[in-house]
């Protein structure tokens, strides 16, 4: 299926995936027999819902525990099945194509009536390296609220908010790819890898480390997330990161983000190895350093999340160094008391995640220092973003 263009977007990565195309779907007698079958025998199955393009559903869905999917001019989809979400959808998008409307009625369809207490739910996470895993504890909910830019809505008990994407192999990393905002995992035994990943912290692989063993296939007419086209964007984004992950361990993340600093026109100061006391690095504008654009620098490189201390450490750190602003940066984010502190000390602290780290890596990539960018070698290309991008 060709899609026409939208826009452009930048992607970096030294080796791209490949992608598969959306295979359309018509909704027949035997898929609602087999739908039927599914909530009857009660299997708990295991379903990619994300959170946004970039992330913007993401804090709000942990914090209300819940699982969010936007389409908020949609409106109430209670008790509708797929063909009159359909209909909905046609009078909201008049002038969509036939493709278009049936993938989004899929992924509707899906979220109001096919998903069940019970089923798993990961949510790839933009703010940080991680995945949400939780487990579905209510059915489909509206909000008829207009000041509610999420009404659209399923319970969630959120087991674990960023389990790092180290922690899956490949296949299963390359599965949360998927374009669709949702869509069911169910190949290689992937809800029970899943599972060994909240139970153990491990992926065990499609054999889970069982010689001999045939890894079953679920046989039916639903689409697997392996039918769906890959984001390419955030597969490489990924890549990317445990790139950095890897070659920039420990302490070795703040020289990168202080060569990021200096390419930006900063002079800095990276602190020695071992206890910083709340600074990794001192950047000054200026001639040799001397501006009033002074910031005081954390980096947390570890895949947890930074917490209230971390930022009241900073803030003593900004006050006894002189500086005019903190900056933290945190691979792992950060959790809701030290959003909370951060949010609280706006004209002081900024915050920069796996997401801002990596814009600005790609910002300043070609006038980092030759050891930098052999360490991390990137290669820009343009690519497509498809009108159907949710």
């Amino acid at each position: 299926m060709v899609r026409r263009p939208r826009k452009l977007y930048k992607v970096w990565n030294d080796r791209l995936p490949r992608c598969s195309f959306v295979k359309a779907c018509t909704r027949s007698t035997e898929e609602v027999e087999e739908n039927k079958v599914a909530r009857e025998q009660k299997n708990p199955r295991l379903w990619l819902i994300r959170s946004g393009s970039r992330g913007e559903r993401e804090l709000n869905a942990l914090e209300q525990n819940k699982a969010l999917i936007g389409f908020s001019e949609v409106g109430d989809l209670s008790n509708k099945d797929r063909s009159e979400i359909v209909r909905r959808l046609e009078e909201v998008y008049p002038g969509s194509s036939k493709n278009r409307i049936a993938n989004y009625a899929s992924q509707l369809h899906r979220f109001v009536n096919i998903i069940q207490i019970g089923d798993l739910v990961v949510m790839p996470r933009k703010l940080t390296d991680g995945i949400a895993i939780g487990e579905v504890t209510g059915d489909y909910n509206y909000i008829d609220d207009p000041n509610d830019l999420f009404p659209n809505s399923r319970s969630v008990k959120w087991h674990k908010e960023s389990v790092p994407r180290d922690n899956f192999k490949q296949d299963l990393r390359h599965s949360f790819g998927a374009f669709m905002t949702v869509c069911e995992i169910k190949r290689n035994r992937a809800i029970d890898r899943v599972r060994a990943v909240l139970e153990t912290g491990k992926d065990l692989g499609p054999l889970l480390d069982k010689p001999g063993l045939i890894p079953t296939q679920i046989v039916d007419d639903e689409p697997d997330v392996e039918d769906y086209e890959v984001d390419i964007e955030e597969v490489a984004n990924q890549q990317i990161v445990s790139l950095i992950k890897s070659q920039f361990a420990g302490h070795d993340l703040a020289k990168l983000v202080a060569e990021i600093l200096e390419t930006e026109g900063y002079t800095t100061k990276v602190s020695p190895p071992g206890p910083d006391g709340g600074v990794d690095i001192l950047a000054a504008g200026g001639t040799l350093g001397l501006g009033e654009d002074r910031i005081c620098v954390q980096v947390k490189s570890s895949d947890g999340e930074a917490n209230h201390d971390v930022v009241l450490r900073l803030i003593g750190s900004v006050t006894n160094s002189g500086a005019q602003t903190g900056l933290l940066v945190s691979i792992g984010g950060v959790n809701k008391a030290a959003r909370k502190e951060l949010e609280n000390n706006f004209f002081m602290l900024r915050l920069w995640q796996i997401d801002d780290l990596l814009k600005a890596l790609f910002k300043n990539y070609a006038e980092l220092p030759e050891y930098i960018r052999t360490k991390l070698p990137l290669r820009q290309i343009w690519a497509p973003v498809l009108q159907d991008d949710l």
